[in-house]
């Protein structure tokens, strides 16, 4: 199997293509890479378990990323 040729895109190219995406990217340097995606439900789980144990470590040499 050959690796695929890179594709550099400008600036405006990228923001064209990402308008019309059902998918979100990130643009750095020309190239595109894939977002993964997430729902509502899932970022609300995520930021009530970052506060949670953020609080319970308050007092402790820790961080919840």
């Amino acid at each position: 199997m050959q690796p695929q040729p890179l594709i550099h895109l400008t600036p405006e190219q990228y923001l064209s293509q990402e308008r019309r995406s059902k998918t979100k990217s990130e643009y750095f340097d020309g190239e595109i890479f894939a977002m993964a995606g997430a729902s509502r439900e899932h970022n609300q789980i995520s930021a009530n378990l970052v506060r949670v144990l953020g609080n319970h470590l308050l007092d402790k040499p820790c961080s919840v990323y």
